[in-house]
């Protein structure tokens, strides 16, 4: 019978010093998602706009805002793909439907909203790069909530054939 020994010292340990090298495509600055600020405050915005807000005050709505705008910048973090917009649109969608995404809950619990389920239409979101899309419950088509650099480019080319 024969035995091996394992050397394990020798196996890669991914650490917080060292990242996994699924993540390796960050750039040298690790502003991989800087294009996705846009995008994401627009999404929190909608977000915030569209709870039903009777019992909050302003400051609560802002703060909900701005949490969620976090949590979406977290999300999309090596996930963000500009030239391939469609690219992680699955990870980087947010539901509130039979099920409330755990963004939207951390956001609405780091300030002590409750009930956010409850307070949000029912609807998903696509997040991708130079467009925000939400589709409502009810309704057959997803509405258009932001259109970025692909809109402007195609138009300018549009100018081009004049």
């Amino acid at each position: 019978m024969v035995t091996a020994a394992i050397n394990v010292s020798a196996a890669p340990i991914h650490s917080a010093a060292t990242p996994p090298a699924k993540l390796s495509h960050k750039s040298p600055s690790g502003l991989e998602n800087s294009n996705a600020i846009e995008e994401c405050s627009i999404a929190a915005r909608y977000w915030a706009r569209s709870m039903r807000q009777n019992d909050l005050a302003g400051c609560e709505v802002a703060a909900f805002e701005n949490a969620l705008r976090q949590g979406l910048l977290q999300r999309c973090c090596g996930h963000w793909y500009p030239n391939e917009p469609v690219r992680g649109s699955g990870h980087r969608s947010i539901i509130n439907d039979f099920t409330t995404d755990p963004v939207l809950v951390a956001a609405a619990e780091a300030v002590r909203i409750g009930g956010i389920g409850s307070r949000l239409p029912r609807a998903v979101m696509w997040l991708n790069p130079a467009s925000v899309r939400v589709k409502l419950e009810g309704h057959p088509y997803a509405d258009n909530v932001y259109s970025g650099e692909a809109s402007s480019s195609s138009s300018s080319s549009d100018d081009e054939d004049l």
